[in-house]
């Protein structure tokens, strides 16, 4: 079975040029490089980090960003370039930090390999698409204006919530853009034609986007849950996330003292998802309806879940008996 890099590079056109996507916005992905002295040309500097050319990605000005933190692209020298590899890796230690002690971790980490772009335009064309498809478009009232998408757990939701189809529309004569998801799975997107079609999300979309940093984190807690016991895959990540994340909302509106952070929501979707279940246990149930005393508070959710999994495993044991 070919190798994860064997995959991507399958799928490269040798002959279009390649460039990796960076989203600095919390740090850089290489060593050496960090918080630019007042008039830096951070271009240079990046150039000399990664020894290769720096594409500058400015995004439009209604995107409040001091320009450091904006996305770049770095020019690769075609599949076999060794930084497609190490770029490779750098994403999968990212999205094994973010899954890390499943529960018991946060659910969170820097994603700064946004993915792997190959088109035929010059560079700064290239570039002007992807700030192009940065800036949000919605018929929802919000004042946000940034589609981070150099974060590809923001394209990946995307995908889930208005479809392959639509956001590759937008690509014009970007052929192609691959990104690792979070169960580890290399996703290609590729342009149907050179004519670019602007993508506008409607109000409910856009809504269900807002929702992304707890979605990601249930995500990421889910998995890194799933890999501690070897555990097959679920294919529609979103879709099953979605739902829990709204069950955990609900749960908060009913028990309000065990639900003080996102943390705590994140948790009970996590949970759902691992234990079917979980809402038709009356043991969980009657352990989040007590509300403590003065003298012992009730804990919230994030600290519960060894108790709540096993009050709820015990129920599902005696269901099935």
């Amino acid at each position: 079975m070919p190798s994860e890099l064997e995959q991507l590079r399958a799928g490269m056109d040798r002959l279009t040029p390649l460039f990796v996507l960076i989203d600095p916005m919390v740090g850089e992905p290489l060593p050496g490089l960090g918080a630019p002295e007042p008039g830096a040309d951070m271009n240079l500097l990046r150039k000399q980090l990664w020894q290769r050319e720096i594409v500058e990605i400015a995004l439009p000005t209604v995107i409040a960003l001091p320009p450091h933190l904006h996305p770049y692209l770095v020019q690769l020298h075609g599949p076999d370039d060794p930084l497609l590899s190490l770029t490779l890796d750098l994403a999968n230690d990212e999205r094994a930090a973010a899954q890390a002690g499943g529960l018991d971790g946060e659910g969170r980490a820097a994603h700064r390999i946004g993915g792997w772009l190959q088109s035929s335009m010059r560079p700064e064309e290239l570039a002007a698409i992807v700030a192009t498809m940065c800036r949000l478009d919605t018929d929802a009232y919000t004042k946000a204006t940034y589609l981070r998408l150099g974060d590809r757990r923001v394209l990946d939701l995307l995908c889930h919530v208005v479809d392959d189809s639509r956001v590759a529309s937008q690509f014009g004569r970007l052929q192609s853009w691959d990104y690792l998801d979070p169960a580890g799975r290399l996703r290609r997107l590729r342009s149907p034609c050179e004519q670019a079609a602007p993508l506008r999300l409607s109000a409910g979309e856009w809504q269900r986007l807002e929702r992304g940093a707890l979605l990601h984190r249930t995500v990421a807690q889910w998995l890194g849950e799933i890999a501690q016991t070897d555990g097959v895959l679920p294919e529609a990540l979103y879709a099953a996330a979605e739902s829990a994340v709204n069950h955990a909302a609900s749960a908060a509106r009913v028990w309000p003292h065990r639900f003080k952070t996102a943390g705590d929501e994140v948790a009970w979707a996590v949970l759902s998802l691992l234990n079917p279940t979980l809402p038709h246990s009356h043991a969980v149930l009657r352990l989040l309806a007590d509300s403590g005393s003065e003298d012992d508070p009730p804990e919230p959710m994030r600290y519960l879940h060894r108790d709540v999994r096993n009050l709820a495993q015990q129920a599902s044991t005696v269901l099935t008996r």
